[in-house]
């Protein structure tokens, strides 16, 4: 069971009255408490569902437009894209999409959940590097054209499945140790394996667009990011040595930390 509520304030008000006809919000109840009336409405809920036995869960829309405020204060050139899989409550991606971010779907389900609250496909990235056909099939129709990968088989199954759709290489970067969570051991292609898989898409006709990397999940190092930055450009600086279509999109990844660190 879950409850919505907003913080409202001088500078977000008009945001978040937007916000309340957002799909996957519009029609339920939304509470608009102060700031330190969180416990309040907790106690609350408590008291007026005496019976109730599950847990329950307060989602704050207030703070979603004040991150999204930050994001754009401090990476104003960057466009964001919600990692689905992150929360896919359907009231939290609601909002996001009101306040113009962009999608990170890793599976067809999760690409299902975000065009069913209407948003357009052009502002989807199919965020798996190694993917079903019939997940990519299903891509192909709906139009989604932009995804990752990492190796040769995910090359050959876009081509027999969706060929018209765009690239981003997926690299493995050196990642912070202090990371709450890697990725590396995953995901991402060894720097030795970049050229040969331009080479295999460029031939396959497919275009490369672009780089993705991950360095890890709350990350607190900048250097990390400038290492993984610099790499990127070796693979656009790769293309253009191999007479490649010109890049265009650096995928920063996501697990970035929140607060001070992140500013």
């Amino acid at each position: 069971m879950g409850y919505l509520q907003i913080h409202a304030t001088a500078s977000n008000r008009r945001i978040l009255q937007s916000m309340l006809t957002a799909p996957g919000i519009k029609g339920k109840h939304v509470s608009n408490i102060a700031t330190d009336g969180l416990m309040d409405l907790i106690q609350s809920i408590v008291s007026n569902n005496q019976d109730m036995k599950d847990p329950f869960y307060v989602l704050d829309l207030g703070v979603v437009v004040s991150l999204m405020d930050k994001w754009r204060q401090c990476l104003p050139i960057a466009h964001p894209f919600y990692a689905v899989k992150c929360n896919p409550h359907p009231a939290l991606l609601g909002a996001l999409a009101a306040l113009g971010a962009n999608f990170d779907c890793a599976s067809q389900e999760e690409i299902e959940a975000i065009l069913a609250l209407g948003v357009s496909a052009e502002r989807i990235v199919y965020a798996n590097p190694c993917k079903a056909e019939s997940h990519i099939k299903y891509a192909a129709q709906v139009g989604v054209n932009l995804t990752t990968f990492d190796s040769l088989d995910e090359i050959e199954k876009i081509q027999r499945c969706h060929p018209k759709c765009s690239l981003l290489i997926r690299l493995k970067v050196p990642e912070d140790s202090g990371a709450l969570r890697t990725l590396g051991a995953k995901y991402g292609a060894l720097p030795e394996e970049v050229t040969p898989l331009l080479e295999a898409a460029h031939k396959a006709r497919l275009d490369v667009v672009g780089v993705s990397f991950h360095v890890g999940s709350k990350v607190a190092n900048p250097q990390i990011y400038n290492d993984a930055v610099a790499a990127a450009k070796e693979v656009f600086d790769t293309a253009v040595k191999f007479d490649m279509p010109r890049m265009s999109i650096l995928d920063l990844g996501g697990g970035f930390t929140v607060g001070p660190k992140f500013e």
